[in-house]
């Protein structure tokens, strides 16, 4: 609200009295900036809840309304804030790719886009119903992940034990890396 707008709600025998340097005067500029820094946050809202343009301390929030914060270390104690072992770039893009992801979740494809996406890899390989030894195992995953993601094995372990399918068994001694 401009300040002749402000000027122009107040009684008529306010608006007479107005003079330049009177407390009356001050009063009415301070009265029209007041709004200035909401108006901008306003006019910029939108960036607040777009993973790739947020402000770093709004990312983890955003994790956790797409249910990614299980995955993020380093928390406050009171449970909030927090990043991906792998960096907040990946998160963000987790984010942005949490609806296509809980679209495919439980599927080779779903497992494999959500561990490329978190650890900036690609290379995964899923193989179904055998174990590390060739033989047969019903219901059972076998993951081999590229060797530059070894780092973040305990991440890679949490994803598949979140994402994969709830009738199949995974085994973190079986993740092998090429």
């Amino acid at each position: 609200m401009d300040r002749p707008d402000i000027e122009a709600l107040l009684p008529t025998v306010f608006q007479d009295a107005v003079r330049p340097g009177t407390p009356l005067d001050a009063l009415l500029e301070v009265a029209a900036r007041l709004p200035e820094p909401v108006e901008e946050l306003l006019a910029s809202v939108d960036r607040l809840f777009d993973p790739r343009r947020a402000p770093d301390e709004m990312v983890p929030f955003l994790a956790a309304w797409v249910d990614l914060d299980h995955f993020l270390v380093r928390r406050c104690a009171d449970g909030s804030g927090g990043e991906l072992p792998t960096g907040q770039g990946h998160l963000r893009e987790l984010c942005a790719a949490a609806a296509e992801l809980s679209r495919i979740r439980g599927t080779r494809r779903g497992l494999i886009r959500f561990l490329e996406i978190a650890t900036g890899r690609t290379g995964f390989r899923i193989e179904e119903n055998r174990d590390h030894s060739g033989a047969s195992r019903p219901f059972h995953l076998l993951l081999t992940a590229p060797r530059e993601t070894e780092a973040h094995a305990e991440l890679i372990h949490a994803i598949v034990a979140f994402e994969k399918p709830a009738y199949v068994t995974y085994y973190q001694d079986e993740l092998s890396f090429e």
